[in-house]
């Protein structure tokens, strides 16, 4: 057993019912983590099971913890004992729990009495109006040593609704400061949701969807350039490569970095980040500047256009302005009585130049939107009055 002892004051003596009887927890305030009563129990018997010890001082009145066997019926139990007495609970409490969660039942109970936890080779003494618990054990000691990786001890970097991200790469995500679930992939920042969830009997996060959902609502807020390129543009292998921002409504600064992201074709974007920016591109458009086009491509339009009107199609009716980029895989958009083509849309030719004004025509002209049935209708209407003009007979 290690010889390092971990210890955990605070102000109050603890009431022995609170140790003896499950159902008792008697928190002050809403801010409270731990859950004092159960959770105590639970890292009593993680501690013995795990070959540690540990003694409570309520006051000057020492109890101390062991273990006991009993049979009940044809089987065996290992009993919680205080000062020889057997208590209502065993070791198997706690089963699937790990000596880390122990650890953290102790030092969230004592945060929440505004106590300390320390480490020391020498014994502390009791207080008459404090109370004192004493653990020894090597993997005890470890979670102590390994303690940044279960309680959050340093400052955010960047503050976010819902969510405050560290510096520093982790496997885990925290709940109010605290170790709370561990993910499927290590990510580059740190996140610890600062809004009320669920958590499960162990204390960590009831649904893993949640903790998705508050992290990529808080980093679509970011306004650090720095650190969205770094969320938007991860290495494989990361959690931020799972993000979906496509629900997102992103600040104007997430925005502006994407856009120029996209703009560039930067290999590795987030595809989701660049969903979410749609209505922040649509609304650059007002200051789009209709780029000169070559001879080549000025007769390539204009073929275009003359094609798309023999057919019944007026693209012309509406400013057609061409640009540089208007989102990733986007060849066309109509946007505020306008049609906007990519610049990649000529270099594919002219028949996909023709279906793209035809498109956007069609969603000013009629008001209708992709992937829609009633987009899907009127194609196939206009489709087949088209074969109504080629056979000159009406259906």
């Amino acid at each position: 057993m290690s010889k390092k002892i971990v210890a955990f004051r605070n102000k109050g003596v603890i009431d022995p019912k609170s140790i003896t009887t499950f159902g008792v927890s008697s928190k002050e305030g809403e801010g409270a983590i731990g859950f004092f009563g159960t959770g105590l129990k639970y890292a009593i018997s993680i501690i013995l099971r795990q070959g540690g010890s540990i003694t409570i001082y309520a006051g000057m009145d020492k109890m101390e913890f062991g273990t006991r066997q009993e049979k009940i019926r044809v089987d065996e139990f290992t009993f919680v004992t205080m000062n020889g007495q057997a208590l209502g609970f065993t070791t198997e409490v706690g089963k699937t729990w790990e000596t880390w969660q122990a650890f953290r039942e102790l030092y969230c109970n004592t945060l929440d009495e505004q106590g300390e936890c320390f480490v020391t080779d020498e014994e502390p003494g009791p207080a008459e109006d404090e109370t004192l618990i004493i653990v020894r054990g090597k993997d005890f000691y470890d979670s102590w040593v390994n303690r940044d990786a279960i309680i959050l001890g340093s400052e955010p970097i960047h503050q976010l609704p819902g969510l405050d991200v560290h510096a520093g790469a982790s496997e885990y995500v925290f709940y109010r400061g605290i170790r709370a679930l561990k993910l499927s992939a290590p990510s580059i920042y740190t996140y610890n949701i600062s809004s009320s969830m669920d958590l499960t009997e162990d204390r960590t996060i009831k649904h893993s969807f949640y903790a998705d959902h508050y992290i990529r609502q808080g980093l679509s807020q970011l306004t650090d350039k720095y650190a969205i390129s770094r969320v938007v543009l991860p290495a494989d292998g990361v959690y931020e490569r799972s993000i979906d921002f496509s629900s997102t409504t992103p600040s104007e600064e997430f925005a502006t970095v994407v856009r120029v992201l996209a703009k560039s074709f930067t290999k590795g974007l987030n595809h989701s980040a660049v969903t979410a920016c749609r209505g922040n591109l649509l609304d650059s458009l007002a200051n789009v500047e209709n780029m000169p086009l070559t001879s080549v491509d000025q007769v390539r339009m204009d073929r275009a256009i003359a094609f798309c009107k023999g057919i019944g199609f007026s693209v012309d009716e509406y400013p057609i302005v061409v640009t540089e980029f208007l989102g990733e895989g986007v060849l066309g958009r109509a946007h505020n009585e306008h049609i906007f083509i990519s610049k990649r849309t000529l270099m594919m030719g002219t028949k996909m130049l023709c279906g793209t004004l035809i498109e956007e025509f069609i969603h000013l002209r009629h008001k209708l939107r992709d992937e829609t049935y009633e987009m899907q209708n009127f194609l196939f209407d206009a489709l087949v009055s088209m074969g109504e003009q080629l056979t000159g007979e009406p259906l």
